[in-house]
């Protein structure tokens, strides 16, 4: 399996959704991520010290399920479309929707092996693409339905003009949608070294942290149709699971909202 430095990233959170069943409570089940994990031939035993982000990874992931399912609670038939979608499992995790289609977006070599572990169905569909190929949003924009993005851990690897560019991209060809995505630490941005799971990965294979903003408000400085309507301070959540010494340090205003990790939903209204 011969992987980019991006998607093999989209195996540290495979490794840590199959972890999670060893705390009590959980911040998620994710019973296909603990099937994939023994099937895949890479060394997971590396990300062993990786405690912290094997939290951070499995809160992240069941802020953005919740937020999904209070989205499908309101719009029943909506289109959703995962971009990024890696070996994440949360169609899966959702019980599999009733939705009017599920669409999960992947570069090609990412989707072929998405293909061995997950399959389609007339209300599910894969499509191998870079999210930042906009072809796919008409086909998503054709069901004249309510489209809810997400995208997880995704944008933090790419240049800031090229994430401004394309949430730009998504004004000017969706009237209204809302996208709910993660947006990394700012203090971590050109510090991928450190963080404890990248910095197992070789470091000419480790991809670098390149875009957060200090402030999630930032982005409806760049289109008049994007508004922030929620977000979520991971270390809110975080249920005495991450280490003392940052628990301590969440206390702190300053550190507060640069070390902190969030979850945000997005509305585009035009």
């Amino acid at each position: 399996m011969k992987l980019d430095k991006i998607p093999e990233t989209m195996l540290i959170t495979l490794w840590a959704k199959a972890e999670e069943h060893h705390y009590n409570p959980p911040f998620l089940v994710d019973k296909k991520a603990e099937e994939m994990l023994p099937l895949i031939d890479y060394d997971f035993s590396k990300f062993s010290r990786s405690k912290f982000s094997q939290a951070g990874v499995c809160l992240r992931a069941s802020l953005i399920d919740k937020e999904t399912q209070t989205f499908l609670s309101i719009h029943p038939d909506a289109v959703v479309i995962q971009l990024g979608a890696g070996l994440d499992a949360r169609y899966e995790r959702l019980g599999c929707p009733e939705v009017t289609h599920w669409y999960e977006l992947d570069l090609p070599e990412v989707i072929q092996l998405r293909k061995d572990f997950f399959q389609e169905n007339d209300k599910r569909s894969f499509i191998a693409l870079s999210l930042f190929d906009m072809e796919w949003v008409e086909q998503i924009k054709a069901h004249n339905k309510p489209i809810l993005i997400l995208i997880e851990g995704v944008l933090m690897y790419f240049d800031p003009e090229e994430v401004k560019a394309f949430f730009l991209s998504l004004c000017q060809r969706l009237p209204k949608a809302t996208v709910l995505f993660d947006m990394l630490a700012y203090s971590l941005v050109g510090h991928a070294k450190n963080h404890d799971s990248l910095s197992t990965m070789d470091k000419k294979q480790r991809p670098e942290f390149k875009w957060s903003e200090r402030d999630s408000h930032t982005l409806e400085q760049w289109h008049p149709a994007l508004h922030v309507e929620r977000e979520y301070f991971m270390s809110d959540y975080n249920q005495g699971r991450y280490p003392f010494i940052f628990r301590m340090l969440y206390k702190i205003p300053y550190f507060y909202k640069r070390f902190n990790q969030r979850v945000v939903v997005l509305g585009i209204s035009n």
